[in-house]
């Protein structure tokens, strides 16, 4: 994968609802309806292991945005949430859209359509 991109994950919550890193989560996780991204990848007692060991060796810098931080960085783009982007200086590239993301029921099918993608990216834009 090039340098200077960035995968931009963003959650279908507002800032203030969201954990804090390497902190318990106090309420419970968002069910799967509100944002499945988040239900998928945090436990009650934080961001789960597996998923961050994926996003540390998966070879591209990664981002966390909830949806009031994404519309204040990028007021020009309309989507919804929860969602992935491919970064590439100023310009954003769908990555995974909010229908994708919500049909995966476990953490290992979003990683592996991460991978998939990640992939199919590289092969495209290199």
């Amino acid at each position: 994968m090039p340098s200077g991109r960035l995968l931009l994950f963003i959650y279908n919550a507002d800032s203030e609802s969201l954990p804090k890193p390497n902190e318990m989560i106090r309420t419970a996780i968002p069910d799967k309806d509100e944002c499945n991204l988040l239900a998928l990848t945090y436990s009650p007692i934080g961001m789960k292991k597996e998923w961050k060991r994926f996003i540390h060796d998966i070879g591209i810098p990664v981002r966390f945005l909830a949806r009031d931080e994404f519309g204040t960085g990028f007021k020009n783009i309309s989507t919804t949430f929860p969602i992935v982007f491919m970064q590439e200086g100023s310009s954003l590239f769908h990555f995974i859209s909010t229908d994708e993301i919500n049909r995966c029921r476990e953490l290992d099918q979003l990683i592996g359509l991460i991978r998939e993608r990640v992939t199919q990216f590289g092969d495209k834009t290199a």
